[in-house]
């Protein structure tokens, strides 16, 4: 019993430690710095799906469609999140 109880603590830390953001809710973050950035410009962001490189990786990459008065465009977006501070480059 004692066995399990150690085995249960420890798979409890482990899963306590990793509080990194879901791939939706680290593109909302990332969607509200960039409309910080663009405000006054015109510029909308339609949509921003992520996807995180590896299980073991800090960078993301992600496809953003803005709706502009030019019109429509589509961008790559590099991301990099380590858990607490998030940067990221349109590409």
């Amino acid at each position: 019993m004692k066995k399990y109880l150690i085995l249960f603590c420890a798979v409890f830390i482990i899963a306590a430690c990793d509080s990194r953001l879901s791939n939706a809710d680290l593109a909302s973050q990332v969607i509200d710095g960039l409309e910080e950035n663009y405000a006054g410009m015109g510029i909308n962001i339609e949509s921003l799906i992520i996807t995180r490189e590896s299980d073991t990786s800090n960078r993301y990459t992600g496809i953003m469609k803005t709706s502009e008065p030019n019109g429509s465009f589509t961008y790559s977006v590099a991301i990099t999140y380590d858990g607490e501070n998030i940067t990221w480059q349109v590409e």
